[in-house]
């Protein structure tokens, strides 16, 4: 029986209430049905109901795996899934993305992918053993209009390894200042700064799954 021969039933089930993903998609596939929703409708509606299952399958695999290569592009996939669900823009992640990829570069033996080779700093012990402090990307948010703060910071962030300790890479997050009222129009653009703010932390969180290079 054709999914438009159903449509005179309800759904056993109500929209958004059911936690299994094959009954969710019936769910919504009847439910368009019902709308009257045409045969083209339902068969796009169908593949992409199916092509978020086999992602859901694929994406925790990977998570229970801990598959270190797949993770990143999990994690990224999830992000853009994220916005193009709330309805938030791309272009602050792709531009991004596009300024890393324009800066990549081949790291320098001992020196991770993100290193700033020039302020990183080696220091020797006494037995002439070397060891680097690693210096990465530091992202900043503008401080808004009239607002003071200690150290003229609001919050940054510093990626960085020291070899002389777990030698894994960090995040420093650093944050000093004062409370300030905030207009609608002024809200909209801490919000917008807050947005690239978080797209740069998780960018440094994948940065941190780079390889040193032997």
């Amino acid at each position: 029986m054709s999914i438009l021969a159903q449509t005179a039933m309800a759904p056993s089930t109500p929209v958004g209430q059911s936690g299994e993903p094959a009954a969710l998609a019936e769910t919504v596939l009847l439910a368009l049905a019902a709308a009257g929703a045409d045969e083209t409708t339902l068969d796009t509606t169908r593949e992409i109901l199916a092509t978020g299952q086999v992602y859901r399958t694929f994406a925790t695999a990977v998570h229970d795996q801990n598959n270190r290569d797949l993770l990143p592009v999990v994690d990224m996939l999830d992000e853009i899934i994220g916005r193009v669900a709330d309805q938030r823009p791309l272009k602050p992640l792709v531009d991004m993305i596009k300024r890393e990829q324009a800066k990549e570069q081949q790291a320098e033996p001992g020196h991770h992918p993100w290193c700033k080779t020039g302020a990183c700093i080696t220091r020797h012990y006494d037995d002439g053993q070397p060891c680097t402090e690693h210096v990465g990307p530091r992202i900043d948010m503008p401080i808004p209009k009239d607002m003071g703060c200690a150290s003229n910071q609001l919050l940054s962030a510093d990626l960085h390894a020291l070899e002389e300790f777990s030698g894994g890479p960090q995040v420093s997050f650093n944050s000093g200042g004062n409370g300030v009222l905030l207009g609608g129009p002024e809200l909209d653009e801490v919000i917008d700064d807050l947005d690239t703010f978080v797209d740069g932390l998780r960018h440094l969180r994948r940065l941190m799954g780079q390889e040193k290079a032997q």
